[in-house]
């Protein structure tokens, strides 16, 4: 790996930038002079399985969302990323489902809200862009009604005329070129990438303080994709809102993100500045992610790396000993049986490896 332009499938490269309290060089800003709007500390979340017993999902997730931060939560298929979204704003089968750590958003606790306050949470201050938006819209109801039918939820103080401008606004704030007509229309009257414009502008049309995309560039193609990641991106910039994005692309994480979260098998297993974990990733898998990304530029390899294996079942790694271990090139002994907690590596650095030290001197002499 040389950098974040070798990672970058999308678009340009993206160029590297130090932490400065600043707005980065493209446009993104440095988490550091942000306040905290979300903080996840030490989630657990369980479904329960068949003769009522209780089976994790995702265990020990930390981390914390800032005013106006991007950021990133990579990795695989299976390993956590979806329920961890999806808890946050309690969208799991709460009858099947049980929560432990806590969950805070702007000053409240979200484990203990009301089914009434989360009704205001969802779609008002949070938004949600779901994977595919075909199965997220009615396909019974126009654009328009279902546009409406959101301000309604949240806004019972607004005129016909102004809520037909919030929806319209909304439109053009989701990249459509023709948002009147768009209203008139049925989803499938509409393309993937419209679409999916009209998923993100549901999401933003009650003005929210934090914007969850479950990922939202999956099945379109590259150009669409492009579109809409700046799309995202410039009302980060114009709204001065916070985004979660959930990928498993580590092009798209190195041209939008601030801060990156890597998940393993339903825990966080590196967490960095998007800088930071492009040019000195520690953990094993983090690395294999980057290996397996094609680059940019120079001479293309003729095949790909991968990561030997697959995500096995959480109920195969339960209890101590690395989740990666079955397929990590670097593991020990001592990784199957010990607690692996998060090291720190540098400022805002840290990985969930007890052989950093043996991995880096690996790294520094392979390259």
């Amino acid at each position: 790996m040389t950098g974040i332009a070798e990672a970058t499938r999308i678009g340009g490269s993206v160029d590297a930038h130090k932490g400065t309290g600043e707005d980065m060089p493209d446009g993104r800003q440095d988490s550091g002079a942000m306040s905290a709007m979300l903080e996840v500390r030490d989630l657990v979340v369980s479904f329960q399985g068949a003769k009522k017993s209780w089976n994790n999902a995702v265990e020990g997730v930390d981390f914390s969302v800032r005013q106006g931060e991007i950021l990133g939560i990579v990795g695989e298929s299976s390993c956590g990323k979806s329920v961890t979204s999806f808890s946050i704003m309690r969208l799991h089968n709460e009858r099947s489902t049980k929560y432990q750590g806590s969950i805070t958003f702007d000053g409240s606790d979200i484990f203990s809200l009301s089914p009434k306050q989360l009704r205001e949470l969802r779609g008002g201050d949070i938004g949600f862009i779901f994977q595919n938006p075909m199965s997220s819209l009615n396909p019974l109801m126009t654009i328009g009604q279902q546009l409406r039918e959101t301000v309604h939820a949240h806004q019972t103080s607004l005129g016909k005329e102004e809520v037909e401008a919030s929806c319209i606004e909304a439109l053009e704030d989701a990249g459509s070129d023709d948002p009147k007509a768009w209203m008139e229309r049925y989803p499938y009257q509409l393309s993937g990438g419209m679409l999916q414009r009209v998923v993100i502008g549901i999401a933003l049309i009650n003005h929210p303080k934090l914007l969850i995309a479950d990922e939202p560039t999956t099945a379109l193609d590259v150009t669409i994709q492009m579109q809409l990641l700046k799309v995202l991106r410039g009302l980060r910039d114009k709204r001065g809102m916070s985004i979660i994005l959930i990928t498993h692309d580590m092009g798209v994480v190195a041209q939008m993100c601030d801060r990156v979260e890597v998940m393993y098998l339903g825990q966080i297993v590196e967490s960095a500045p998007v800088d930071e974990l492009f040019a000195h990733p520690r953990h094993p898998y983090t690395q294999g992610l980057l290996a397996a990304t094609p680059p940019l530029d120079g001479d293309r390899p003729e095949r790909l790396s991968t990561i030997p294996g697959s995500v096995p079942q959480l109920s195969e790694v339960a209890g101590s000993g690395c989740r990666f271990a079955s397929r990590c090139p670097f593991v020990a002994d001592e990784c199957r049986k010990s607690v692996i907690d998060m090291q720190s590596i540098a400022e805002r650095h840290g990985a969930r490896c007890i052989r950093l030290a043996e991995i880096g001197e690996f790294r520094k002499v392979a390259s």
